[in-house]
């Protein structure tokens, strides 16, 4: 009797422990398969162009675009924001990702781009006699609400994919989802609108982008943290 007791007392820990894996394995969500993040670009890519395409098919393009990207400027400004979004969009995605993140040689270059970008309208684009930023912006809501709501779209689209990932700095991946999002918005507006002047391409075209971007990092602190729950 004493040798049967013994015995099960010795079977009983191996027991509770083979329930307790029962019960996590069962408790256990399926793990989401991770797309390639080079997929995830391209689909982002297709996504914004997508974006692009609805809103230009409602809002119309300017009459002469096609003569418009002839020239140096406005050709300058469109391929800086379109780099800019690009080089942001695979920033976002590759430190979403651990082990994928981008070297500083990658992010001094996606900064400079950016800081190009902001620099073009001050050394090319209209200059207006006297300076009125708030004015620029009061008369350029609709060109500011296209560019945000053009951007909302593939930020969404974006952040789908990206909460979807393990991210260890979701802020981090919020500014850049940001970035890459809102400026392909800069670029629907900006081929939308026939307006070349500094103030309005700044208050109108670029301002919600910095203004997005900064919810946008904001938002992916809890959006893109939510795997870690």
């Amino acid at each position: 009797m004493k040798t049967h007791t013994t015995a099960k007392t010795k079977q009983t820990p191996l027991a509770f422990h083979e329930r307790l894996v029962d019960q996590m394995v069962q408790d256990a969500k399926p793990a989401s398969v991770l797309i390639r993040p080079v997929v995830q670009w391209v689909l982002w890519l297709a996504a914004s162009l997508l974006v692009m395409a609805f809103f230009w098919m409602r809002m119309g393009v300017q009459a002469n675009v096609s003569q418009v990207m002839k020239q140096m400027p406005p050709l300058l400004f469109i391929l800086s924001a379109f780099a800019g979004a690009s080089l942001a969009a695979w920033e976002a995605i590759a430190s979403s990702i651990p082990g994928r993140q981008t070297g500083k040689a990658y992010r001094v270059l996606a900064v400079l781009v950016l800081m190009a970008l902001a620099s073009i309208p001050f050394i090319f684009f209209n200059q207006p006699g006297s300076l009125d930023l708030g004015k620029a912006l009061s008369n350029g809501m609709g060109c500011a609400e296209g560019a945000a709501f053009s951007g909302l779209i593939p930020w969404i689209f974006m952040g789908w994919m990206l909460s979807r990932n393990a991210t260890f700095h979701p802020w981090w991946t919020g500014l850049w989802s940001g970035v890459s999002a809102f400026l392909m918005g800069t670029i629907t507006i900006q081929i939308h609108c026939p307006s070349w002047d500094m103030d309005h391409v700044l208050m109108a075209h670029l301002l919600p982008a910095a203004v997005g971007t900064m919810v946008a990092s904001l938002l992916g602190a809890f959006w893109f943290a939510r795997w870690k729950k």
